[in-house]
């Protein structure tokens, strides 16, 4: 009966991110301002076609000509950015909650349109609550203290995964 339980939470917590792929939006961006951790002045990155994670860096991409920020260095990514939709209605608006660096070693950043409070609940992928806690999305969240793994987590009512390295 356990392991029955047990699946049944896996396959909930698979099932409700896998049917917001149906309208699944890819979002454009224009404009990147980087905010740094130390009080070095912000870096404004125009016309970025596409940015991405490798390693331990920030890759932005403006239209072939790639810049590399170490993670480390960043405190909150500043996004202007236009939403062109595929299959599906549009998505990113004033709640849309954007969180990196995926994978993470230490703490978790979220990028969104207008700052808000958010209640953020992280499990473990068999459906166990580690951590809850209300934040504002110009904080961080500290994973440093979660063993290397998959994780769930749970922003207001969205959910995603995340790996701990």
């Amino acid at each position: 009966m356990y392991q029955l339980k047990k699946l049944l939470i896996l396959a909930l917590l698979f099932w409700i991110p896998a049917t917001s792929l149906w309208s699944q939006t890819i979002v454009q961006t224009t404009d990147v301002t980087v905010v740094y951790n130390n009080n070095q002045s912000p870096s404004d990155f125009e016309n970025v076609t596409k940015f991405y994670f490798s390693g331990d860096n920030l890759m932005l991409d403006q239209a072939g000509v790639v810049t590399s920020v170490p993670v480390s260095t960043i405190r909150r990514l500043e996004l202007d950015a236009v939403s062109t939709v595929i299959g599906g209605t549009s998505d990113w608006g004033d709640n849309a909650i954007l969180i990196y660096p995926n994978p993470t070693s230490d703490h978790l950043y979220f990028a969104t349109n207008v700052e808000q409070n958010v209640q953020v609940s992280v499990f473990t992928l068999n459906g166990q609550l580690l951590q809850q806690q209300q934040l504002s999305t110009s904080e961080s969240l500290d994973v440093s203290n979660l063993p290397r793994g998959m994780y769930v987590i749970r922003v207001n009512e969205q959910t995603y995964k995340f790996s701990k390295f």
